[in-house]
């Protein structure tokens, strides 16, 4: 497929994607912004110009570019493989792995819009996102309802758990941080899931549909390994779950790991950690280098004017 015909399909893609376009469509995007993608060693890109409510990718030279994302030839070619191999799946991987992806340009301009860019060279790969219809959507099969836990870091709580299925298997599924079960009413409404499983999902304490612990105060809301695990032990306990296999993404797939190494404690007869790992580095944020330059140039500025 010729470059032209590739970039006409995927402003199709674009302009179609509802997701897209509810995200561009914003007054916070004041003037318009123009990014790309370039091959380092070449003076041509694809760019995409982005103003508010409208989205443009078309070819051209990469001096337009407000930020560019640039690697070697081929990284893009492995990024852009159907099914690509790790780290290439996505564009942190290489960046994590591979010190010749860079970023040109306007670094603020490159954290803002990375919504855009990451759906753009995402649809580039592989086209629109398929929305897999759910043969249940016309009943729901989840029971929801309150109960009190106990764990020894947070204390009494009054959490909230939801409920499917029929199967002999306990599995219990944990949400991400911030939020809360609804993020799998799809599987536990899944009837293949349904006959396997009996499946469990439950908002921490103070997220979602569940009260504060005691003795919470507003803004002190805390988190540890601790604390979450003795807090998912509290609730197998109290469910009477019968040897669960724990599930999560994320935050919740790092405190999977931690459930594997604690199971006798927690009652656990396996894990499903997704996205997670055993040790996180502490790196300062990106944006304290954004405020401090923002703090100088302000600086600069007050003692032109004195």
């Amino acid at each position: 497929m010729k470059l032209q015909d590739s970039l006409a399909k995927l402003n199709e893609y674009c302009n179609n994607d509802d997701q897209l376009k509810s995200y561009i469509t914003n007054d916070a995007i004041g003037s318009p912004t123009t990014f790309g993608i370039k091959s380092i060693g070449s003076d041509n890109a694809i760019l995409a110009a982005v103003s508010n409510g409208h989205l443009r990718v078309f070819s051209g030279r990469y001096k337009d570019a407000a930020f560019l994302l640039c690697t070697v030839p081929n990284q893009w070619e492995n990024f852009f493989e159907r099914t690509p191999a790790s780290p290439y799946q996505s564009y942190w991987g290489i960046r994590h792995k591979s010190q010749q992806m860079i970023v040109l340009g306007e670094q603020i301009d490159f954290v803002n819009f990375a919504y855009v860019w990451r759906q753009i060279i995402r649809e580039f790969e592989a086209g629109k996102t398929q929305v897999v219809d759910n043969p249940s959507d016309e009943e729901d099969w989840i029971v929801g309802r309150y109960v009190y836990i106990t764990s020894p870091v947070w204390g009494r709580c009054k959490v909230f758990y939801e409920q499917s299925g029929d199967g002999d298997q306990d599995i219990v599924f944990l949400h991400t941080a911030g939020s809360d079960g609804r993020q799998y009413h799809s599987v536990l409404n899944d009837k293949g899931m349904r006959d396997i499983y009996r499946m469990t999902t439950f908002d921490l304490p103070a997220h979602g549909r569940s009260f504060p612990y005691e003795n919470y105060k507003p803004g002190s809301c805390t988190n540890s390994e601790d604390a979450y695990v003795r807090c998912i032990a509290a609730l197998i306990k109290k469910l009477k779950l019968r040897n669960p296999i724990v599930c999560g993404a994320s935050m919740a797939g790092h405190v999977s790991l931690a459930v594997a190494i604690r199971y006798e404690e927690v009652g656990a007869s396996g894990v499903i950690p997704l996205e997670a790992s055993d040790h996180i580095a502490s790196n300062p944020s990106i944006f304290l280098g954004y405020l401090l330059k923002a703090i100088d140039y302000i600086q600069a500025i007050r003692d032109l004017q004195v």
